[in-house]
């Protein structure tokens, strides 16, 4: 009787360490998916975009989600002046990862924009900042987006839709068009 206690908390354990490691283990992420760019509330404006991470995304037990890595934007009318530079995008609670950092020709934090990865990390959407004054800012009226893989505006509406609103950052009801 004692045995069989010991042999069900030890198989216990070992289920729940190899839980622990499945989800903490830090994964390889190199991916390269065509999407499109297209500026909210105006049906003309759609551009082919490449979208290239490579990297190791970092899934902790308690804390938030990173990825390590490069996330390389190409096509888009704003250029992205991190890409080829390794990053640091922290992915807390609720929150979308923050694409930034520093350029060696200005003393400054760059802000490209913010990621919406889905939890495989095989659909994305970006939204693109633009200059507004003396910062920076995305408006949910007329701001440029990316998604990615899309090939037509209204898949790059449904996966953006999707994304946003799994990251509470679109409120119900209120979908992107």
């Amino acid at each position: 009787m004692m045995k069989r206690r010991w042999l069900v908390v030890a198989v216990g354990a070992l289920v729940l360490l190899g839980l622990y490691i499945f989800r903490t283990y830090p994964r390889h992420v190199a991916i390269t998916l065509h999407g499109v760019q297209y500026q909210v509330g105006s049906h003309t404006r759609l551009k082919t975009v490449t979208l290239r991470l490579n990297g190791t995304r970092d899934r902790s037990l308690f804390g938030p989600e990173t990825f390590d890595g490069t996330v390389d934007i190409s096509g888009a009318s704003i250029p992205d002046r991190l890409n080829g530079r390794f990053l640091h995008v922290v992915f807390a609670s609720g929150m979308p990862g923050l694409l930034t950092g520093s350029v060696w020709s200005h003393p400054q934090l760059y802000y490209y924009g913010e990621l919406f990865p889905n939890k495989s990390f095989t659909e994305f959407t970006v939204t693109e900042w633009q200059q507004e004054g003396h910062g920076s800012g995305w408006n949910g009226s007329n701001g440029l987006v990316i998604s990615a893989p899309a090939k037509t505006r209204t898949q790059a509406l449904r996966i953006s839709n999707e994304l946003m609103t799994a990251w509470s950052a679109l409120l119900p009801g209120h979908p992107l068009k």
